[in-house]
């Protein structure tokens, strides 16, 4: 089945500010024009004594406290706001914790026709250890579509030969 089978309503867009949310979120807003349909945005800001700082530790990187992680999403979810027109309704949210049970939670709190993710979008907020659009598309009750950036094809010699369309499992 393909977004553009269905008849929607609500869309929930789990954004985490990488390249392959912004691509769910244009396929959000090419569905919600279609079908007048309103669109929630998520961001999931990690708990950083529990999630981020294992994970910072081990790859290295200086821990960041709760309230930097914190603004981080709601810039994201703000900056994915502005890219959404004036004619499509929205509405913004940001939670905290594991990114996969939370836009289940999220889903399942409200009554949403699809969840749109990006594909390993390792976001701004900070990459977790696992797949959140597996976790996604195991958990869910609705529909779930998952945008992958387009793929590049490289020549004999290793240089890029072109772009072919992004792929929806």
């Amino acid at each position: 089945m393909t977004l553009d089978e269905l008849h929607l309503h609500r869309l929930l867009v789990a954004h985490d500010g990488s390249e392959n949310a912004d691509l769910a979120l244009r396929a959000a807003i090419t569905a919600a024009r279609r079908d007048h349909a309103a669109v929630t945005l998520l961001a999931v800001a990690p708990n950083v004594a529990t999630d981020l700082s294992r994970w910072a530790v081990a790859a290295g990187i200086p821990p960041a406290s709760q309230e930097e992680v914190d603004a981080e999403a709601q810039q994201i979810v703000r900056e994915a706001v502005e890219r959404v027109p004036t004619d499509i309704p929205v509405k913004m949210i940001v939670r905290r914790g594991k990114p996969g049970p939370e836009i289940i939670a999220q889903a399942r709190g409200c009554d949403y026709d699809a969840i749109l993710l990006g594909a390993r979008g390792v976001g701004r907020v900070g990459a977790l250890v696992g797949s959140v659009s597996s976790y996604v598309l195991h958990h869910a009750d609705i529909a779930v579509f998952v945008a992958h950036a387009p793929k590049v094809r490289h020549d004999e010699q290793g240089n890029p030969a072109g772009v072919v369309a992004a792929e929806t499992p």
